[in-house]
């Protein structure tokens, strides 16, 4: 009963570290989460809220995508709505849920042409790049907060100046996500093998003892039993023989008997009797 208590115990503890290592990894939840909107018609510029990207934390990763070259512009809040005027332009606001990138449109029923819209005076930086243009969110945060930067700045997104200014944006952030129970299933596991393997092996030395105090059957057989194995065909050599006695023939002495019964010894005839074996 105690080896198989100590097996189910082993058995147990291993079922517990296998399901700690599944919860680090095939049920592991999401590392990181991203939101994303497609921009069917948004207009020669879409202008990103000051704070958007740091919405998931300040780090993670906004790819956009366009027709052609895209255009990432920082400047003073009020220097890129007055450059953008009454045109017609799409803002990102934020998020509707940690999936869905929500959008206003703005000036709907303005130009929509934006003359060379990387080469105004006002800009603070142009980043120019092949679609999808990429922009890692830590490094952006720590432009905003190095001396003389603007806190929280907008972001002014163009093509050529008459393509929609981008088609898709999607920004992620890593998420620092673990299963609680990993941990307990660890330990339980581990401590439920490491109890079945002692029982395991106390079990096993109790049991070698019992072996060794068991007695031992003395090896010779009685001599009752030598003759049936003989006479069941056993093998002779292994049975000494046995000298086999004649019984002793008592003889009588036919004078002494004569005396006792007051004969001679001899019948009517005259002639001694015959020895009788």
């Amino acid at each position: 009963m105690q080896r198989v208590l100590a097996v189910l115990l082993v058995m147990l503890g291993v079922a517990g570290l296998v399901l700690g290592r599944l919860g680090e990894t095939v049920w592991a939840p999401a590392t990181e989460r991203t939101a994303t909107v497609e921009l069917s018609d948004p207009g020669p510029a879409v202008l990103i809220d000051p704070g958007v990207l740091y919405v998931g934390g300040r780090e993670g990763e906004v790819a956009i995508t366009g027709a052609s070259e895209v255009s990432l512009i920082t400047a003073p809040n009020g220097d890129i709505e007055a450059w953008l005027g009454d045109s017609r332009y799409t803002r990102v606001t934020g998020l509707s849920d940690w999936q869905t990138i929500t959008t206003e449109e703005v000036n709907p029923e303005g130009p929509a042409e934006l003359p060379a819209p990387t080469e105004s005076d006002l800009w603070r930086t142009v980043d120019t790049s092949p679609s999808p243009a990429t922009l890692d969110v830590a490094e952006f945060a720590a432009q905003e907060h190095a001396p003389n930067e603007q806190m929280y700045r907008a972001i002014l997104v163009v093509t050529d100046g008459t393509a929609p200014g981008a088609e898709s944006i999607s920004i992620t952030w890593p998420v620092d996500a673990k299963n609680e129970w990993v941990p307990y299933a660890y330990a339980g596991g581990a401590t439920l093998a490491v109890i079945g393997l002692v029982l395991l092996v106390v079990s096993t030395g109790t049991r070698r003892r019992e072996d060794e105090d068991e007695p031992i059957e003395d090896a010779d057989e009685p001599a009752a039993a030598v003759a049936p194995a003989a006479a069941a065909g056993a093998d002779p050599r292994r049975f000494p023989r046995t000298e086999r006695t004649e019984p002793q023939t008592e003889r009588i002495d036919p004078q002494a008997a004569s005396e006792d019964d007051g004969t001679d010894g001899t019948d009517e005839g005259g002639s001694h009797p015959a020895e009788v074996r």
